[in-house]
């Protein structure tokens, strides 16, 4: 009598549950990514402010004078508070950086500190040359989601507050 070996295979129920139960997990795993994303990307734009404060810092040390930090539509800048002769007939001074704001992003910058009413605050950040600045808050809203931060006056770091993802 002839003998009949069994393969073995997968059947197509069971290859139809792999794929279904594949399909889930990857359901359940890009959203997360995404968030992990998003939550890279709001780091990153305070990381840009937190470096940008240190610039004016070590500026402001290194060269022992006033730097300061100015928002303008589109952009903040670092430049000193009082360019010399030169850097007026220069254009820029050694150490002047800008950091651009996006169309769709928005950086607050709240002094409370200051004795003048928040619609007649300026838009300025100042770094004494002993590197201490006025204690601020930097506020982030773009499209990933938004941040608010305080920024220590002896230290010029950043700590932040709250953050939340779209």
């Amino acid at each position: 009598m002839p003998r009949i070996h069994k393969t073995s295979a997968f059947t197509l129920l069971e290859l139809m549950l792999a794929v279904l139960i594949a399909i889930i997990v990857m359901g359940i795993a890009i959203p997360s990514m995404r968030g992990l994303n998003a939550e890279k990307r709001l780091r990153e734009s305070y990381e840009k402010v937190e470096t940008l404060a240190y610039k004016a810092q070590t500026n402001a040390i290194t060269q022992q004078r006033t730097w300061v930090l100015v928002w303008e539509k589109g952009q903040i800048l670092l430049q000193p508070d009082a360019p010399t002769a030169e850097e007026k007939q220069a254009g820029t001074a050694e150490g002047e950086e800008t950091m651009a704001i996006g169309e769709d992003e928005k950086i607050t910058l709240l002094r409370p500190a200051t004795l003048l009413p928040p619609k007649e605050t300026p838009g300025e950040w100042p770094f004494w040359r002993s590197g201490t600045c006025e204690p601020v808050t930097v506020a982030y809203d773009g499209p990933e989601g938004t941040w608010t931060a305080i920024f220590h006056p002896l230290t010029a770091k950043g700590e932040i507050t709250e953050m939340k993802m779209r």
